[in-house]
């Protein structure tokens, strides 16, 4: 470089971590959601082992509250704009961005702000716009500086160890590694007494450079980190340096000013060496006027053109965070939009039990993981046969191969194979039911599977009951009724489904009211409170229909989104499992106080029938003669277990005589001869 040279910069060059995306993308979904609001972040460059092109780096520590400090890096604040839009981040005026942003730098350039934080002149912008489905990103960093007038070199730079002796380079060097503070490392100044070397902080600058200390000006060093390793030019940071010099010691334009660009060449671990790269710059600063200030800074992509540069990360991520991402994104997108209290964790951490792996569990399970559950546990005693995989949406033609795979680890494999972040799993077990007899060789099997079923319905939240036939849900029903959990039935007849919560069932000591236009949670019956009659056997002597499930095949699809749905909106509403049935008041106008999930009513159940296209909704209360959810039940089970059980499937009868259906059906038989005699028909007809 010639004498009288004009002084040029060589700008930073962003360098992104991959892990950055990665935090934008988690703060984007938790935090900003669909807001487009500036944030500040935090950027690092080095002045150790610097190429000729300075790096300005950002990584997942860039949304920190305060800088991390790392060993050799040098902080540099910025601020963030991630637009929603590929339109929009195209559209945005970047002109005005960057003077806006230029506004807030001479702001605390004018303050004095930069004086007591001297990190906050290493400035830059960076406007983004992310496709968090695909994870690629727009991107565009600007390093703000002002637009001054040309500068002139008055002296060729030369080497520190030109310039200064041995002792006062080793002085040096320890003054600048003994700084404790990180954001004063990346400019200070330095001042020359005798062999040892001083480091004064930026906040000195107008009394170090004030006229009445003019004498000590030729001891004095402006400097700053410089992430620059080029002989030819100092690192960008000194454009806004010099700034700071003109406005607070304007009568320093004009003079010769010395500058140290630190380079640090580091030779071990712990050793480090500033003499042999470091510059010395004699520069001559120049007035601006700051009404016509202007802003420059924005970043060239990689064809050396001013624009947005784009990264696709998706390669970098491992498949299956994606997929959570991805699963957690849809149903936040729903959340942003449409249900900003809509409560996703509560959904996402229950733990779901579904009795039975066929039609309808296979279809209960893909939505549950469609509202983003986390732990399903299939339980089902068949294998998966030729004519299952056509119905039932989790099977496949190989799972039926070789005797069939048992149905519930078929399906817990099929949902891993669908989102593997799900927890699912599998339990073959045949679920003990009223109406077939246990002898002495299968007491042992049968306890243990009670054994089983009653840790089941302990360890989860939510039951759902999705067997095929009536008598194999009375027990899931009992357990989940004595030990306080949600219980969800959907049931299918050939054009009809049925689909119904249990009540939370409570002795609370109140009545209930029977004129009222709700029915509390706790007063809900369950499947089996419509029943007088104790569950037989209906899986002998099936004919060939009644082996199969024969339905229209739409009616279980329709039937297992109805019962995940409800089962939502049971979680969404305050009272939980005890939410108010919904009944329709005589002007047929829903009752108020009714209200208050956030996703509408929550039914009783829901009665569909696909000849008529109708659905009902209607509300029962709880039966006090049933023989799964009254008291009279709930009480010998709470008190005699497995002897209970025993006693209930082992006895037609037991369940009718323990809650007095036995004596009630004594009562309507009677009462139906009374009414109906010959001579009472007789006498009606005359």
């Amino acid at each position: 470089m010639t004498d009288a040279a004009t002084l040029k910069f060589s700008p930073f060059a962003s360098h992104v971590d991959p892990s950055f995306w990665h935090k934008l993308s988690q703060i984007k979904l938790d935090v900003d959601k669909l807001d487009e609001n500036i944030r500040p972040i935090w950027g690092s460059y080095t002045n150790v082992n610097t190429s000729s092109v300075p790096a300005l780096n950002v990584d997942c520590t860039a949304y920190n509250s305060t800088f991390e400090e790392l060993r050799h890096q040098i902080p540099a604040f910025g601020h963030q704009l991630n637009l929603n839009t590929l339109e929009s981040y195209k559209s945005c005026n970047k002109t005005s961005l960057l003077e806006k942003q230029g506004s807030l730098l001479w702001n605390d350039i004018t303050s004095g702000a930069v004086l007591k934080n001297p990190s906050l002149l290493s400035r830059f912008f960076l406007l983004t716009f992310g496709d968090l489905k695909k994870y690629s990103f727009y991107y565009w960093f600007a390093f703000l500086a002002p637009s001054i007038p040309s500068l002139q070199v008055v002296r060729t730079p030369v080497v520190l160890n030109d310039v200064l002796s041995s002792i006062q380079v080793d002085s040096l060097q320890k003054e600048w590694s003994s700084i404790s503070d990180v954001q004063h490392r990346g400019y200070f100044i330095v001042k020359i007494e005798d062999e040892r070397v001083k480091i004064h902080f930026l906040s000195e600058i107008a009394s170090l450079y004030s006229l009445s200390n003019s004498r000590d000006w030729s001891k004095l060093y402006l400097a700053f980190s410089d992430p620059c390793g080029s002989g030819e030019h100092p690192g960008w940071p000194l454009r806004n340096l010099l700034s700071v010099l003109v406005y607070h010691c304007p009568h320093m334009v004009g003079k010769d000013i010395k500058v140290l660009s630190l380079r640090v060449v580091l030779k071990s671990h712990a050793q480090i060496n500033v003499g042999d790269k470091s510059l010395i710059w004699t520069i001559q600063p120049l007035s601006f006027t700051e009404t016509n200030l202007k802003w420059v800074g924005w970043e060239r992509n990689n064809r050396g053109n001013f624009g947005p540069r784009f990264v696709d990360v998706s390669n970098d991520m491992d498949p299956k965070k994606r997929a959570e991402s991805a699963v957690h994104l849809n149903l936040k997108l729903m959340k942003w939009r449409l249900l900003p209290d809509l409560n996703l964790d509560v959904v996402q951490k229950t733990r779901c039990l579904l009795m039975g792996a066929g039609t309808l569990g296979c279809t209960v399970g893909r939505l549950l993981m469609g509202w983003g559950v986390q732990h399903i546990t299939f339980v089902d005693s068949g294998t998966v046969s030729y004519s299952n995989p056509v119905r039932q949406s989790l099977f496949t033609f190989e799972d039926c191969l070789n005797g069939g795979l048992p149905k519930a680890e078929a399906a817990a494999k099929a949902l891993k194979l669908i989102y593997p972040g799900v927890n699912a799993n599998s339990v073959q077990l045949n679920i003990p039911m009223p109406g077939h007899p246990v002898g002495e060789t299968l007491l042992k099997e049968t306890r243990n599977a009670v054994e089983t079923l009653e840790t089941l319905v302990d360890s989860h939240d939510v039951v759902f009951m999705l067997t095929d036939s009536r008598e194999s849900r009375w027990l899931p029903t009992l357990l989940a009724g004595s030990k306080n959990k949600i219980a969800m039935n959907a049931a299918l007849g050939f054009d009809t489904y049925l689909v119904m919560r249990h009540g939370i069932f409570c002795d609370d000591g109140t009545t209930p009211d029977f004129t009222a236009e709700s029915i509390p949670g706790r007063h809900l019956g369950c499947y089996f409170c419509n029943d007088v009659t104790a569950p037989g056997n209906s899986m002998s002597d099936r004919t060939l229909d009644q082996q199969c499930t024969v339905t229209r095949p739409g009616v279980s699809a329709v039937a297992g989104a109805l019962v995940v749905e409800l089962m939502v909106s049971i979680l969404q509403h305050p009272l939980r499992g005890d939410a108010p049935a919904i009944l329709i008041s005589k002007k047929g106008e829903e009752s108020k106080e009714n209200e208050g999930s956030l996703l509408g009513s929550v039914p009783h159940s829901i009665r569909g029938f696909l000849s008529s296209w109708e659905q009902l909704t209607p509300a029962t209360h709880r039966f006090s003669n049933c023989i799964a959810c009254s008291q009279k039940v709930l009480d010998e089970y709470s008190s005699r277990g497995f002897n209970f059980i025993h006693d209930v499937l082992n006895s037609a009868v037991y369940l009718e005589d323990l809650t007095g259906l036995t004596s009630l059906h004594k009562d309507s038989e009677s009462a139906d001869v009374w009414e109906f005699s010959d001579s009472e028909e007789e006498t009606e007809s005359n």
